[in-house]
């Protein structure tokens, strides 16, 4: 069996040139760039207009395992990652055809043309990266500075996060179809009522699941948005029901409020419905038993408006963290019904989220959406 070479990267004096020595050596030397790309826990690099690479910080150093900075000058970015399609072409790190489908390639070649910042992704063996490549000039030479983050654990637990709702969504939703064929049988009175029981709390968990999904998504800057033409009173009287059977309204009441202007809108249904139920649903834990919660709409100065109301306050110390992640007057893991309410809404339906609260008014969250996008 023919033993295996492990190919090393030769440094700049064999390969290199005299300016390319230069160039290291000046940046070596610089006396704020380097102490500061060394500072930081980044992977960085220098590149010249050659592509070569003239300068690593410490931790680029660290993470491929070198010993120092020779024996990484004067190679390209495909070498040092140990690309399959940096050695055995004519022309290298850059040069192939299949270089146009390189994340860093295409960040590096972006920015060479625009002499702007650039941003791609690239995966390489077992790593994926995050490449940030930026433009820069030093005593008449130019360089790109190679910005290298490892988001191999954001790709694998973004795996694991759809895989999981994927799976959970799946079984859910066999529960809710068994209890639809046993509702459509002959029962009596008694096993109907826990039926129906058991079919609201179907349906109550595959909302749960499906909305913590959708914030997910929301946060990764995945999410999709979809625009329908909504009528308003049609989705408060949805948003109602599905608090019918829960127990968190039992002994509350939910009424839309009168007056309410009939209105209609282009938004994303899905989304609004979300938000509008997580108001309601944190109105409902707000107030005591034989409290009412209030639903409105209408429109204001060409905006469509949504408020929903409970008698409940919100404590001074408590208003300026309403909206923060994690945050909750209710304990210890909770906290994402405010947050996923503004951030759907005001970064995905282009609209915001308000609130004004006092012991002798109540408290009353509103939610302001353009009529058309």
């Amino acid at each position: 069996m023919r033993e295996k070479k492990t190919r090393k990267i030769a440094p700049a004096i064999v390969r290199g040139s005299e300016r390319l020595i230069s160039q290291s050596r000046a940046l070596a030397e610089e006396q704020l760039l380097s102490p500061v790309l060394n500072l930081l826990q980044g992977l960085l690099a220098v590149i010249n207009e050659e592509r070569r690479v003239v300068f690593v910080n410490q931790a680029f150093m660290d993470f491929f395992g070198t010993r120092g900075p020779g024996e990484i000058y004067g190679a390209r970015p495909g070498e040092i990652f140990k690309c399959a399609h940096a050695e055995g072409t004519l022309g290298g790190c850059g040069e192939t055809e299949d270089c146009r489908m390189c994340g860093a390639n295409q960040a590096i070649e972006e920015t060479r043309a625009t002499g702007a910042p650039a941003t791609r992704e690239y995966r390489v063996a077992a790593n994926d990266f995050r490449v940030r490549a930026m433009p820069f000039e030093l005593y008449g030479n130019r360089y790109i500075l190679i910005s290298l983050r490892d988001i191999s654990g954001e790709k694998r637990k973004a795996a694991l996060e759809r895989i999981f709702f994927h799976d959970i969504l799946n079984t859910a939703s066999s529960i809710k179809v068994y209890v639809d064929l046993l509702k459509a049988g002959v029962i009596d009175g008694d096993n109907r009522r826990l039926l129906e029981r058991l079919e609201s709390i179907t349906e109550a968990l595959l909302e749960e699941i499906q909305s913590q999904k959708i914030l997910v998504s929301a946060e990764n800057k995945t999410l999709t948005v979809q625009k329908n033409l909504i009528s308003a009173p049609e989705l408060i009287s949805e948003v109602i029901r599905q608090f019918d059977e829960q127990d968190i309204g039992r002994g509350k009441r939910i009424v839309t409020a009168p007056f309410s202007e009939n209105i209609a809108l282009v938004s994303d249904d899905s989304l609004l419905r979300r938000v509008l139920a997580n108001a309601v649903k944190n109105a409902l834990e707000a107030c005591d038993e034989g409290s009412t919660v209030t639903v409105g709409y209408g429109q204001r100065d060409g905006t469509a408006l949504f408020w929903v109301h409970n008698p409940g306050s919100i404590g001074e110390d408590v208003k300026g963290r309403i909206f923060q992640r994690y945050f909750s007057t209710k304990g210890e893991d909770r906290g994402l019904g405010t947050y996923g309410m503004k951030l759907l809404t005001e970064e995905y339906l282009g609209g915001e989220v308000s609130f004004e609260s006092a012991p002798d008014k109540g408290t009353t969250f509103t939610i302001t959406l353009p009529i058309r996008p």
